[in-house]
């Protein structure tokens, strides 16, 4: 029994563990797992992101399939038709006895056998992948790796390898003459692949029967690792989905007889049938939720998913009238303000009018004469000119209060003085020296009162009357200090 062991099992199995298996089959018709004969493990199909990337699987058994293609140039016996090549890589990561580094003869094996089903099966039109004629097709390859073995991983690859170009888009390309011109998915939608029919692999683990060599043999379908072990040879028949068969597939092992054959024919059709199905179902719907996805490329999230606060009132309040506005708060009276007096006029002030009015008469008189001396013609293009005296009012004015905040502060420093004066008399001090000063206080108050007058003549001059009352104050200061000095 140890010599029909399979090199593809992940660790070594015991003799008794193949024992068991067989006496199971022979005896009960019970399988270790406890399926059926006739029952397949689970299907699983998972498509990835981009289009051709497939992963199927049989239970724990796992492949994947990753379909790319490109443009060359045709070889020159066989000008029109495109290239479809296919690799299959087992490495250690699927089973322990695989090498890594190197393709190993199971890999070989099942690569022949998936490129015989698909291409030997004309499934894929190969004169539709012809671009220009001798100079540009399309080169379609399909990469398998198993990532997990747990027996029946030829089927497995197979189905996965037939999904991936299922699923493929390859680029749009638009022939002018002898120029093709490519364009890529954001310019057109990719086209699919032409396929005319699906080779679906079914295979059948053969075992001696109860009787011994003889007897008729015994069969189970889709075998696992353990299984794979203690088999005497396998069957394996490819149809597709219109039950046509499409080839059988037999690598040695125990002879078997044309009802054999047929009666597991039989059961392929079914089987290949539903996974066709399945195939065809799966493929539509990540087409769908692509094409689901493409329109709703500006919308992220589900309205699922999202939270949403309604802001809005409740139907009650929008179906309600709405509230009258209430009232406005009545406004209190104000008191009433009587209007102040008008200050009555100053001397200062209406001496500074009495002096505008004289400047604006003098100032008409003068412009009189210009006109007069210029000629008619040029009093005919002059603009009339109009003296409201409101500029003239308001600078005399301001001269004004001016002149009387000197008076003020002269008067405050005259009684300043004076008081100083006699405080110096009290303490016995010389009264001649502040005869002196009280007749120079005077001369300046004079000087001043002389410098206010002119400022209200002329506009021009209070700026020079305003610095000679500040001399006069200095000049009063640095005598009152002269005189404190002097008084001890």
């Amino acid at each position: 029994i140890l010599l029909y062991i399979s090199s593809m099992a992940a660790v070594p199995l015991s003799k008794s563990e193949l024992e068991f298996t067989i006496q199971a089959l022979r005896v009960e018709n019970v399988r270790v797992d406890g399926r059926a004969l006739a029952a397949y493990r689970r299907l699983g199909i998972r498509f990835g992101a981009a289009h051709g990337e497939v992963e199927v699987n049989f239970g724990p058994t796992r492949a994947l399939a990753v379909c790319s293609g490109e443009i060359i140039v045709p070889p020159a016996n066989r000008p029109n038709e495109g290239k479809i090549s296919f690799h299959v890589e087992f490495g250690p990561l699927a089973s322990p006895s695989f090498e890594v580094g190197r393709p190993s003869p199971q890999a070989t094996s099942v690569a022949n056998f998936v490129e015989r089903l698909l291409r030997g099966s004309r499934a894929i039109d190969s004169e539709a992948l012809c671009i220009v004629g001798g100079q540009k097709v399309w080169s379609i390859r399909v990469d398998v790796r198993a990532l997990d073995d747990d027996g029946n991983l030829n089927d497995v690859c197979a189905i996965a390898a037939l999904c991936s170009l299922l699923h493929f888009r390859k680029a749009d390309v638009e022939v002018h003459g002898e120029a093709a011109k490519t364009f890529s998915t954001e310019e057109r939608a990719p086209v699919p692949l032409s396929i005319h029919h699906l080779p679906v692999p079914v295979t059948f683990a053969l075992f001696a029967g109860a009787s011994g060599k003889d007897g008729e043999p015994a069969w189970i379908l889709d075998p696992n690792r353990l299984e794979e072990a203690a088999m005497r040879g396998c069957l394996c028949i490819a149809v597709n989905q219109h039950g046509e068969l499409c080839g059988v597939h037999k690598p040695g092992g125990m002879p078997i007889d044309f009802a054999m054959v047929q009666h597991c024919t039989e059961l392929a059709i079914a089987r290949a049938k539903e996974i066709t199905s399945r195939i065809l179902s799966e493929i539509e719907a990540d087409l769908a939720k692509r094409q689901q996805a493409k329109k709703n490329v500006h919308q992220m999230f589900n309205k699922a998913t999202l939270l949403t606060v309604d802001w809005a009132a409740s139907a009650e309040k929008e179906a309600s009238s709405p509230a009258a506005p209430a009232p406005m708060p009545a406004r209190r009276a104000l008191p009433a303000v009587t209007p102040a007096p008008a200050p009555t006029p100053t001397a200062a002030a209406a001496a500074a009018a009495d002096g505008g009015a004289r400047w604006r008469n003098r100032a008409r008189s003068r412009a009189a004469a210009s006109d007069s001396q210029a000629g008619p013609d040029a009093m005919a293009d002059a603009a009339p000119l109009e003296d409201d005296g409101r500029d003239i009012d308001a600078e005399l004015q301001a001269v004004a209060a001016e002149a009387a905040e000197l008076e003020a502060q002269l008067a405050a420093a005259a009684e300043t003085e004076m008081a100083a004066v006699a405080e110096a008399e009290a303490t016995g001090a010389s009264s001649w020296s502040g005869g002196v000063e009280w007749a120079s206080l005077s001369a300046s108050a004079g000087a001043s009162s002389s410098s206010a007058g002119a400022a209200v003549a002329t506009p021009r001059s209070a700026a020079g009357s305003e610095d000679d009352l500040g001399a006069a104050v200095v000049k009063r200061k640095k005598k009152k200090i002269k005189v404190t000095r002097a008084a001890p």
